[in-house]
């Protein structure tokens, strides 16, 4: 069996000996994608198009430039968008990719759930407090 066979047989194995917890957080639609429209923009705002220019110009056309905020920034820089164009092709991309990432994790079994952002005082207590659960 070949490495790549026997590395992907492997990945199939369940982890055994730990204990799993499995936490998701599932903020309000509305307010992720605010966020992730503000990041987007702020990822424009603080260089990202130069940053996409000076990489460009050191490493060529490599595969990490065809990422999120890279491919926009590398549109611009093409005179394929303007930077707004840009900046709401990021956005949209980041709104995409946030809920393909939900859909995904739904298909999880035993996912706790938690309505809202890591970062609020109330979700990171019911996250310890699960923690905690687990530990005992």
């Amino acid at each position: 069996m070949s490495e790549v066979l026997q590395s992907r047989e492997k990945a199939r194995d369940p982890l055994t000996g730990f204990r799993l917890l499995r936490i998701g957080l599932n903020p309000p639609r509305k307010e992720l994608y605010g966020r992730l429209n503000r990041r987007a923009a702020a990822m424009f705002t603080d260089g990202l198009v130069e940053e996409t220019r000076g990489l460009q110009e050191r490493y060529g056309p490599v595969k990490a430039l065809d990422s999120l905020g890279y491919r926009q920034g590398l549109a611009v820089l093409a005179g394929i968008l303007s930077a707004q164009a840009g900046i709401e092709a990021a956005q949209q991309g980041h709104r995409n990719y946030a809920k393909r990432q939900l859909t995904w994790f739904r298909r999880e079994l035993e996912v706790h759930w938690l309505e809202g952002f890591g970062n609020e005082a109330e979700i990171a207590r019911a996250a310890m407090e699960l923690v905690e659960k687990a530990t005992d």
